[in-house]
């Protein structure tokens, strides 16, 4: 009967709860605090926003980079310059908007330079807190095209303020 309990001490199944429970116990005193993406898919496009992290201090930047991403197998040429722009939602842990990327007031025509295919435009924008509540935010991405009639939103992504 020992020989059997030796042997399940020694399984595989006893290693991963062990390891397991010492993580979990880490992260309780030494959080993880690891980045976030969120992306979103509607050909010939991908939307991807990222984050360095999850958890951040009062009063520090929270950078988010948008990615937009040319899926498709042809060059893409944008027109409107709504097209171009990068834009992202925060709402706060009630789902009230708190804060929502400007939008050029005026609607210009011109054609951009193409998106190759596998092409990326990237923008990073910083989240300009007009006040400083700690608490959890949500965070959206989201691309609208007049040029090919589309609209893309992420899914959210937490994050805490502390």
């Amino acid at each position: 009967m020992f020989v059997g309990k030796k042997v399940l001490a020694n399984s595989p199944f006893y290693s991963v709860v062990a390891v397991t429970a010492v993580f979990m116990l880490l992260n309780t005193f030494l959080p993880l605090n690891l980045s976030a993406t969120a992306e979103a898919t509607k050909y010939p496009f991908k939307l991807r926003i990222t984050l360095e992290k999850t958890t951040y201090k009062l009063g520090e930047r929270v950078n988010v980079t948008w990615i937009l991403t040319n899926i498709g197998e042809e060059n893409i040429t944008l027109y409107h310059s709504a097209d171009h722009m990068a834009h992202i939602a925060i709402y706060d842990e009630n789902l009230n908007l708190v804060y929502a990327s400007e939008s050029s007031p005026t609607a210009d025509y011109y054609p951009f330079k193409p998106l190759l295919p596998g092409a990326n435009f990237t923008a990073t924008e910083r989240w300009k807190r007009n006040y400083h509540t700690p608490g959890m935010y949500y965070i959206i991405g989201f691309f609208r095209s007049a040029t090919y009639r589309l609209k893309l939103q992420t899914p959210q992504i937490r994050i805490t303020i502390t």
